[in-house]
């Protein structure tokens, strides 16, 4: 696909659907964007004919000569912010495809809650983008549906001396969105397929041609070299554990970053065996791994001036007569031991030993991104993030970020009084308390255990890496949540 920005107006280009946005009224668009097309009576007239009253995504396409009109609303006027954009560019380009046109002219809008054209602008096209995704390498797809497709889009700013700023924007959405896209398929794809040795071969094919190091430690030196905690997990698999490094360090590098990510590739909780219903969809336990994976690309191909260590325990955790048992105490990479009170509770496990791990790349900052706990889906629902750390500085940072991108995030304490939950009469730490209370929260208190020393932030993903609901720039399945929050979060470092 191609992605164009010219400066002028969006009735002036000649090729494609001519996309306007629209204001919510009680009655009938209150205002039509950009301006010049609210002063168009005829194109208002066309618009309030047909009954469209500007709530949030809200299409109207239209026929106004030998062209086509698409209006997409955005909803109130008090309401606006940058996300809006977002969907507003998924919801034209989707409804475009679906109505067979392989080409559509978006304005970059001017509205002061939306921020700087540029802003806009990488907001229109990671929008676009991410709402065109799909999934469907492993199904036929008729033909009819397989020539919809968009072929161009086109970004028109109305002020010239906008435009390279635009253009630079856009250049690093395409980056982004190729990024998310890469751990959506990855996310998406059935564990058969997505085993820890595929995980492995695709860190290699991502850093060949950016010239990344790779490392790949496999299973049997994993047992020497004392990585207990995902060796414990991986033992009741057939498939082979890998802990996979992915290093992206430019000559120049500012500040440096560790970023740790749950790789299960599928899970059934092990000998805690999980309930059957939509255990299908712990193919997505791997969400945390998948983000690392795109981060590190995305970063390599922005050139960002920062050192990113992606850091990847990736295995399955399976039921069978070697897997480990409630009761076993391990020995983790730290040296430290964990009774394991419920095998489900894996995530932490392989965790530990990625965190201490990281230690010996002296991080400015540190992040893991796990699918960590299913009390984080009842705590914070599917819109934010759980994120948990004692660092004020580093909290606040992960928050704009998260207001930037919209991948919001909610801290949740780590009180020291936590800790007593966790305390195993055999062990150094056992993996889950048995009071059930405060299930996210003790998850995030056995991390700070093996991250000790680091300027560390955990973020719980249970709940917004994979969605049961179609959105304008989410389709569903995988969300591919942490690839532009945290890219944010590098740029934006200091």
């Amino acid at each position: 696909m191609r992605i164009t920005v010219r400066s002028g107006r969006v009735d002036q280009v000649r090729e494609g659907v001519q996309v306007y946005a629209a204001l919510e009224g009680e009655r009938r668009p209150e205002r039509l964007l950009p301006s010049y097309a609210a002063r168009d009576r005829a194109l208002s007239r066309l618009i309030a004919g047909s009954g469209f009253r500007g709530a949030p995504n809200e299409t109207a396409f239209l026929p106004r000569g030998n062209r086509w009109v698409l209006v997409v609303g955005l909803g109130k006027a008090k309401d606006l912010a940058l996300d809006k954009a977002r969907q507003f560019a998924a919801t034209a380009a989707r409804t475009v495809r679906a109505r067979a046109h392989r080409s559509l002219i978006l304005p970059v809008l001017r509205e002061p809650p939306f921020g700087s054209p540029e802003r806009v602008a990488q907001a229109l096209a990671e929008g676009a983008l991410l709402g065109l995704y799909r999934y469907s390498k492993l199904k036929e797809v008729p033909k009819h549906e397989r020539d919809r497709r968009i072929d161009a889009i086109t970004l028109v700013v109305e002020r010239a001396g906008d435009f390279a700023a635009a253009r630079r924007a856009v250049d690093k959405a395409e980056v982004v969105a190729e990024a998310v896209s890469l751990v959506r398929d990855l996310i998406n794809g059935p564990s058969n397929i997505v085993t820890p040795t595929y995980l492995a071969d695709q860190a290699r094919a991502i850093a060949k041609p950016l010239r990344l190091k790779c490392t790949v430690i496999p299973f049997a030196r994993l047992k020497r070299m004392g990585f207990g905690g995902i060796v414990g997990v991986a033992q009741g698999s057939a498939h082979p554990a890998q802990f996979i490094i992915l290093d992206y360090r430019p000559a120049r590098a500012k500040h440096s970053f560790a970023l740790c990510g749950k790789g299960i590739t599928f899970d059934s909780g092990g000998i805690s065996l999980k309930p059957s219903l939509k255990m299908e969809e712990m193919k997505y336990d791997m969400s945390g791994a998948a983000a690392v994976f795109g981060i590190v690309k995305a970063a390599a191909m922005l050139k960002l001036p920062v050192r990113v260590v992606g850091i990847v325990a990736a295995t399955e955790n399976l039921p069978s007569g070697t897997a480990q048992k409630p009761g076993d105490v391990l020995k983790t990479l730290s040296g430290k031991t964990v009774e394991v009170i419920n095998t489900d509770a894996e995530g932490r496990l392989v965790l530990s030993d990625c965190l201490h791990y990281a230690k010996r790349y002296k991080p400015d900052c540190v992040v893991d991104l796990a699918t960590l706990t299913g009390a984080c889906r009842v705590a914070l629902g599917a819109e934010a993030i759980g994120l948990m750390t004692k660092d004020e500085r580093l909290a606040a940072r992960i928050n704009q970020a998260g207001k930037i991108t919209h991948e919001r995030v909610w801290r949740l304490p780590l009180w020291d009084e936590y800790a007593e939950l966790l305390k195993s009469d055999i062990a150094d730490i056992k993996n889950v308390t048995d009071t059930g209370q405060a299930g996210t929260i003790t998850a995030g208190k056995f991390l700070e255990t093996f991250a000790e020393g680091l300027p560390w932030a955990h973020l719980d993903i249970a709940s917004t890496a994979w969605t049961d609901k179609d959105k304008p720039y989410v389709p569903k399945g995988a969300v591919g949540v942490g690839v532009r929050l945290l890219i944010e979060l590098m740029e934006r470092w200091k």
